[in-house]
């Protein structure tokens, strides 16, 4: 087995400096790929428009929690696939609106499919549970398993805005029944929340009005120590870059 570089330590990535910002950078050890061996991990792991920009070089890490959760998603793409107690492990990415947290999982999932040969899925949690929903239709002339297969076998699966609704108990139950299954096949999950993730007894501790900002109160204690089984959680804090996104377009309007 040859060394890992020393520049990289086997991550593929650089952390370099411009302009007063840290970004991700692409090590000089990954020789460009040839022309047979383009791939597009947006068309292949349902990644939407929206998200089609995300990578890892692409991330601008504008504070210390956003760094530390940059290196985070390097390492965890570097040790993919875990092996050992570690095998299975996903991620948990955890913050408020609108700091990145999309913007990592799906670059984690962009670089395991690209670079890592695995076989990926994007859902955000509630179309998940439409298009499950519409199986039940005679008319779309699907099966629910037909959703759910490639969902509970994708090699990496990301799930987007968990908590967004208050669940249901059939949606409990579904998305339990997709998150063991893939704890139980070993296959790692990348979540995003905007809910604080605490402890069942801390967030009976706190205040009633706060309790509803707490990842437990959504899903449940039975989901919650699932993914504290199967995820490492890596919390996100920052500015919200959509409202700032929105002030300069604001500001540009204006402008005569």
């Amino acid at each position: 087995m040859s060394e890992p570089c020393e520049l990289c330590r086997g991550t593929r990535f650089t952390i370099v400096e411009k302009d007063g910002r840290e970004f991700a950078q692409r090590c000089a050890c990954q020789a460009p790929a040839g022309p047979g061996a383009a791939f597009d991990p947006a068309a292949r792991c349902r990644i939407p428009p929206r998200y089609e920009h995300c990578t890892l070089e692409s991330f601008e890490p504008g504070n210390a929690s956003l760094s530390a959760a940059l290196e985070k998603a390097l390492a965890f793409c570097a040790g993919y696939p875990h092996l050992g107690d570690d095998e299975g492990l996903g991620l948990l990415f955890s913050g408020d609106n609108g700091v990145g947290k999309t913007h990592l999982a799906v670059a984690v999932l962009r670089e395991l499919c690209a670079n890592r040969g695995a076989r990926g899925q994007f859902w955000d949690f509630h179309e998940l549970i439409r298009e499950i929903k519409s199986s039940y239709d005679p008319e779309t002339k699907t099966t629910e398993l037909q959703v759910l297969e490639p969902v509970v076998d994708a090699d990496v699966l990301l799930l987007d805005d968990l908590g967004a609704w208050k669940m249901t108990d059939w949606m409990n139950d579904t998305l339990f029944y997709i998150l063991n299954s893939r704890y139980m096949a070993k296959r790692p999950t990348v979540i995003t929340t905007n809910y604080q993730d605490v402890t069942r007894e801390e967030a009976l501790a706190a205040d009633p009005l706060r309790r509803r900002e707490f990842l437990v109160e959504r899903i449940g204690q039975r989901l919650r120590s699932r993914l504290m089984e199967m995820c490492l959680v890596v919390r996100v804090t920052g500015s919200d870059h959509r409202q700032a996104r929105q002030q300069a377009n604001q500001v540009a309007l204006r402008r005569p």
